[in-house]
């Protein structure tokens, strides 16, 4: 198998898929539940609680995943690249993932997750069309939930980058036509592991090679 032919994103996409499935049943109880504005509270705030922690455990899963990805760019795999995985990828490494400030969302992934979670609860309690809202709310956790997918995958590669003493990455685009005029130019450019920019928009699929 060569680099061109790893589907570096295909952990992230099938987690993607299973925590849709789950978005779209979840947020579907709230259409059909009888609730007065402290149940809806309440209502609301477990829901989010419940998809958080099924959040961080399809992230652990993905980062997993693409560190040994990672591993197997630089040339390593089998049992040393597992059980370097093992040490590098932990639920505490997650947790750094989920709340620090992330340069593509710029947002934490925690506190953003509450304030939807306030932000969907007011609307309930006044909106006239409450089924509407919790479809818009729906997909904007999908696509909240979807990012950090990615998110999760990047930096598991360049972390097993780092692990394994790679210093200099390549940036490397799709090179059809949907790659962007923000990502077209970066193409090809060599950058620093330590230096290495943010990705320029949600749902980059721009990958890292090592040098």
């Amino acid at each position: 198998m060569k680099k061109k032919d790893i589907d570096i994103y295909q952990s992230a996409d099938k987690a993607i898929k299973t925590m849709n499935r789950d978005i779209i049943r979840d947020f579907g109880t709230l259409k059909t539940a009888k609730y007065d504005e402290l149940n809806i509270i309440q209502s609301v705030t477990q829901l989010y609680r419940r998809q958080q922690e099924k959040a961080r455990r399809r992230y652990y899963e993905v980062a997993f995943e693409g560190y040994l990805i990672g591993m197997y760019l630089v040339g390593m795999s089998g049992k040393k690249a597992q059980e370097m995985a093992e040490k590098a990828i932990t639920p505490e490494w997650i947790e750094r993932l989920l709340t620090e400030v992330d340069p593509v969302t710029m947002y934490r992934f925690d506190t953003e997750t509450e304030r939807k979670a306030q932000r969907l609860a007011e609307i309930l309690s006044a909106s006239p069309t409450p089924s509407r809202e919790i479809d818009r709310a729906a997909v904007i956790w999908s696509k909240q939930t979807g990012q950090y997918a990615i998110n999760a995958t990047d930096e598991a590669i360049k972390q097993a980058y780092i692990d394994a003493g790679v210093e200099m990455v390549m940036w490397v685009t799709a090179r059809d036509e949907r790659v962007c005029d923000e990502c077209g130019p970066r193409d090809g450019k060599i950058y620093s592991i330590d230096e290495v920019p943010p990705k320029p928009h949600w749902g980059c699929r721009c990958v890292l090679l090592p040098v």
